[in-house]
């Protein structure tokens, strides 16, 4: 599933012109290899509570694997581990999409918002964030784990249940926000149809989402370095599982097929450490090579050994050997983030 030299369609109509997300073309690397730049100091990032929410426990399940805890509702499935470690973990994350759309929540150009879905909430953070900035609006927060903080602003609603059956809203939506949900469902078409249905008229669908599909433009990513093998058995695994990994770049024409229009799809690199001599993206590489490094063991975990068959022991050894791929500046390597925004027609 790792590219060298990909070919690439520029996908950038419509993007504002006050943003820099979208950039595309090669980035040049920077000659200096010093890694100070990685400093332990800067990775720390202060864990936001958040403690278990009393809604309809007796339909939550939490089971331990490895030590890590995983969450399912109903019997659906979950490949990342939702334990504090994780739930710190993806906030950090949220703020690295929140530095990628230039410090916004959102890109779709929003007006009269009235009800707001978060779907695939999480600890709530973007949902929390958005709330606050929209008083006016009523907004509701889904997820299968009942992880997210109970003191949450008094228009905020969390909500548990599963995205991948019938939704049963009383009431459509003017925005439905989805982020980092690449290998939550099984059914990628089907969401986004329910999206769609579950829109108001001249309402706005938004996904921000990486393509966990590794990428170099200039041959420095040798075929067989562990981050290429990571990324392949990730997909193997991925699809072992029925959670295909490849559809992020897929959503545009699934959102043309269920109906919307005015379909804006903004890629923007995300480095996999500072290599880049790029001071946006150089910044931006930091906090993405943390963000892989902390996620090295719960991104494989379930997928490697339920599906892969590996021991625990096996997981850990070859997460360092990953661990030490995203410190090699040599490697001028990236994934591609994705917002992807349209509207549902009058």
């Amino acid at each position: 599933m790792a590219t060298n030299n990909p070919n690439e369609e520029d996908r950038l109509s419509a993007a504002s012109d006050e943003l820099e997300v979208g950039d595309t073309a090669p980035l040049e690397p920077d000659t200096n290899n010093d890694d100070s730049d990685f400093d332990d100091g800067d990775s720390a990032i202060e864990s936001l509570a958040s403690s278990t929410a009393s809604i309809r426990e007796d339909l939550i399940k939490e089971i331990k694997l490895h030590g890590r805890g995983y969450t399912g509702y109903m019997e659906a499935k979950y490949l990342l581990p939702m334990d504090e470690e994780e739930r710190e973990r993806c906030d950090f994350q949220h703020h690295i999409v929140w530095l990628t759309i230039n410090q916004k929540l959102n890109l779709a150009p929003l007006k009269h918002i009235n009800r707001v879905l978060d779907a695939g909430c999480g600890t709530g953070i973007w949902a929390i964030d958005f709330a606050d900035a929209h008083p006016e609006t009523e907004v509701i927060g889904v997820d299968l784990a009942p992880v997210q903080p109970h003191n949450v602003p008094p228009n905020l609603n969390f909500e548990i249940d599963d995205l991948e059956q019938d939704w049963t809203f009383s009431r459509k939506f003017d925005y439905i926000h989805s982020q980092m949900m690449c290998g939550a469902f099984k059914d990628w078409p089907r969401y986004i149809k329910q999206c769609y249905e579950f829109l108001e008229p001249n309402g706005y669908f938004e996904l921000q989402d990486l393509d966990v599909v590794i990428r170099c433009d200039d041959g420095s990513m040798p075929s067989n370095s562990t981050i290429v093998r990571w990324h392949n058995y990730m997909h193997d695994g991925a699809n072992k599982a029925g959670f295909p990994l490849d559809q992020i770049p897929k959503v545009e024409g699934m959102m043309r097929d269920a109906g919307f229009v005015d379909i804006v799809a903004i890629p923007t690199k995300w480095p996999i450490n500072t290599w880049p001599k790029d001071k946006r993206f150089k910044e931006i590489g930091k906090w993405v090579s943390e963000n892989f490094n902390w996620g090295a063991e719960s991104m494989t975990l379930a997928i490697y050994t339920n599906f892969l068959g590996w021991s625990i022991d096996e997981v850990r050894v070859f997460a360092a050997a990953f661990r030490a791929d995203l410190r090699n500046k040599k490697l001028h390597a990236y994934w591609n983030f994705w917002v992807i925004y349209g509207r549902k027609p009058e």
